[in-house]
């Protein structure tokens, strides 16, 4: 199975080209829109139709590069299609618009990296409507050794998108490998994940007791969201909307670098062990059952566990790693030594058993549940004490409150 990651490099110092990229993505934006007009009056969605109506025209008219001509070709085709796609579903979509600085996509012809002997030690060779350029790349250690496994014919490159991001140019660089993801059984070592507000997630390895533990503790994402919300309140008093944009997606930015941060972690965990699957909570439909305060419901509805859960997902599946989703049913309310069930087990972030007295962190109690979950549905059939083959047990018991992850080709 192939899995996609994309690595962001920033071009260095794009002074001295920076008129030639401004032009190149003018002219990339124009020509997008060209095809998108063509296949919506002549009803086109064949790439063979489109490149015999268009090609030997825009190789007079356009400065392009022909390999540039495809590329653009190949996207609009795909975002004509997709507008197509959602219409036949019934859903309100407008032809696709492109932006006069639409991303450029790259591919091994118009883009090759160099490695040199400088100071900056990578440089990218560019085709653009003046000619190939050549221009210093600028990354950190994990995007430079991306660039080196890129070279060193470990990875594989699937496309680049040249994009400007304010006064910057971006190189997103979507690299690929071969991974084996192996269909989780019986011998599997859950790794269950459970996530919530005061712990963004608490995670643990569980092969009849826990053998590793990791809490990462949401009172700082707390305590920044609480900030933005007051601060767009205040803003919103002087009208000024522009600000409260402005607001939010720092905001998400900081949501977003905290979420690659705690799936990394627990990525890392489940590596410590041979065979490890990641356990996670089915939480489809959860905004729709959370009634809380209104300062609660406001933290409750900005948790972006959905983010978390993909991000998990896409780290999991890049180290052959499976992950499943289980039902989170009473794993909060439920003794994961006894198995007695009350709400009047958990008292905060207290879980303390009514029936046997058993005592611990109210999250951890959680996420050992999920992993014994996912243990007891995969060992045992609908008796509770005869074994079944995983296929058997996925196609006739596990789909009520386990699914398992189908990463397909999945862009990361």
């Amino acid at each position: 199975m192939q899995v996609f990651k994309t690595v962001k490099v920033k071009v260095f110092n794009p002074t001295r080209v920076k008129e030639t990229f401004l032009d190149l993505l003018i002219e990339n934006g124009k020509l997008l829109n060209y095809y998108v007009r063509v296949m919506a009056e002549r009803k086109v969605v064949s790439k063979t139709v489109l490149h015999e109506l268009t090609y030997s025209e825009l190789r007079k008219s356009s400065s392009l590069p022909s390999a540039l001509l495809q590329s653009a070709r190949d996207k609009a085709l795909e975002a004509f299609k997709s507008y197509l796609s959602k219409k036949k579903k019934g859903l309100k979509v407008s032809v696709p618009v492109f932006s006069g600085g639409a991303p450029v996509r790259l591919d091994s012809r118009t883009f090759k990296i160099i490695r040199t002997d400088n100071k900056l030690e990578f440089f990218a060779s560019v085709s653009t409507c003046s000619g190939r350029m050549f221009v210093p790349l600028l990354g950190q250690r994990h995007q430079y050794m991306y660039l080196r496994k890129l070279l060193n014919e470990e990875l594989g490159m699937a496309c680049v998108e040249l994009v400007k991001r304010g006064n910057d140019f971006f190189f997103y660089v979507v690299v690929k490998r071969e991974v084996t993801i192996k269909e989780p059984d019986a011998n599997s070592v859950p790794v269950g994940v459970d996530l919530g507000l005061n712990n963004v997630s608490t995670s643990v390895i569980w092969k009849d007791k826990p053998l590793s533990v990791r809490f990462f503790s949401g009172r700082k994402s707390i305590a920044v969201r609480n900030h933005f919300n007051e601060f767009r309140k205040q803003l919103m008093r002087f009208k000024k909307l522009w600000r409260v944009k402005k607001s939010k997606y720092k905001e998400k930015c900081f949501m977003q670098d905290l979420n690659h941060k705690v799936s990394a972690v627990i990525v890392k965990q489940a590596l410590q062990v041979k065979n490890p699957v990641i356990v996670l909570e089915d939480l489809k439909h959860i905004r729709n059952r959370l009634k809380s305060s209104k300062k609660l419901n406001g933290l409750l509805h900005s948790w972006t566990f959905s983010q978390l859960q993909l991000f998990i997902e896409y780290k999991a599946a890049w180290n052959g790693i499976p992950v499943v989703y289980v039902s989170p049913k009473f794993s909060s309310q439920r003794c994961n030594k006894c198995g007695f069930t009350s709400k009047s087990n958990r008292v905060g972030s207290v879980f303390k058993c009514k029936k046997c007295g058993y005592e611990l962190n109210a999250d951890l109690n959680a996420a050992i549940n999920l992993a014994k979950t996912f243990s007891s549905s995969y060992m045992f059939g609908e008796a509770g004490n005869v074994a079944m083959p995983l296929t058997v047990a996925v196609k006739k018991r596990l789909p009520k409150n386990v699914s398992v992850v189908d990463h397909g080709s999945l862009r990361l």
